[in-house]
């Protein structure tokens, strides 16, 4: 291309510009002043066309856009409108009604530290039988009977190892103790509480039982025994040794019996000798349904029935 024809193209080139610039500012006048133009038309709102108006709006056709002044409340309702009746206003929520106070929780907490569990139970019988305990308070009156039960067995196996002891107080913290651990208020306390107070509740019975079962009373270590086994959440091998040392006592409570029974037959008491053996087979089948098996309770039912057969054949004289 020659340098004559790059100018005749640069020139065509600048005379298309002039053209379009000259034809848009014949038309439109400026570009940018017609474009701003347009966007403000665009935002006024449109004006009514001869011959045409818009209809009211209706005020239920308003929006509210803010909440009536408090005053207006109190205006009478305007003619021709219907009142809206206010909303009544919700009544505060009642306070819960009040549980046990704080002189009742000492009280109690006083009487088992103090060893009258029998007064101790006057007052917590009737409220856990009205739910008047939270879950503060049972935790509280659990954790004051645990300690009282570690502490009276501590004193009945010092006082063993002396030759003597009294098995009454613990005893007594015993039954508070289960009282208030087979509430429904307690199954709501930390795991970890209730298996420390129910270790040590079957602790002091078992211990209670072998006390008794070594001292020869076999009725009263059989129902220690059977509260061993019946507390709630033990393990199998603690479970297994209240079992075994069942089974031995109502072995030795039969074998006793058959020394027994012969000699009050003779002494013409018929009547304590078929109540002795009739509580031997009812310990025996309390036994059976609390899952021990027969074989385990083979030789106690055999001297049983030796007692059963005994009587029977025994003339009555």
């Amino acid at each position: 291309m020659t340098v004559e024809e790059a100018l005749l193209t640069v020139v065509g080139a600048v005379a298309l510009v002039l053209l379009f610039l000259g034809l848009a500012d014949a038309l439109e006048g400026d570009p940018r002043v017609w474009l701003r133009g347009r966007r403000r038309r665009r935002s006024r709102p449109d004006r009514p066309r001869p011959g045409l108006r818009h209809a009211p709006r209706t005020p239920l056709a308003r929006r509210a856009t803010s909440a009536p002044p408090a005053s207006s409340a109190l205006e009478p309702p305007a003619s021709g409108r219907a009142a809206v009746p206010a909303e009544p206003e919700r009544p505060a929520r009642e306070p819960a009604p009040a549980m046990v106070t704080e002189e009742w929780r000492t009280r109690v907490a006083a009487l088992i530290r103090g060893r009258a569990c029998d007064e101790a139970r006057q007052l917590l019988d009737p409220a856990l039988e009205r739910g008047e305990l939270d879950r503060e308070t049972a935790g509280f009156v659990l954790d004051v009977c645990s300690t009282a039960v570690a502490r009276d067995l501590w004193r009945l196996r010092r006082a063993v190892r002396r030759g003597g002891g009294d098995e009454a107080p613990l005893a007594s913290s015993l039954e508070v103790t289960r009282v208030v651990l087979e509430a429904p208020v307690a199954q709501e306390l930390p795991r970890e509480q209730r298996r420390r107070v129910t270790g040590r509740l079957w602790r002091g019975h078992t211990r209670l039982g072998l006390r008794r079962w070594r001292a020869g009373t076999f009725e009263t270590a059989v129902e220690s025994l059977f509260h061993a086994l019946g507390v709630r959440g033990i393990d199998e091998r603690r479970r297994r040794l209240a079992r075994d040392l069942l089974v031995r006592t109502l072995e030795d409570m039969a074998g006793e019996s058959l020394e027994v029974i012969p000699q009050l037959l003779g002494d013409g008491d018929r009547a304590v000798a078929l109540g002795q053996a009739q509580r031997l087979l009812e310990h025996i089948r309390r036994t059976r349904d609390a899952g021990v098996s027969a074989e385990d309770l083979a030789v106690a039912a055999s001297r049983a029935r030796q007692l059963m057969e005994h009587i029977e054949h025994t003339p009555v004289r």
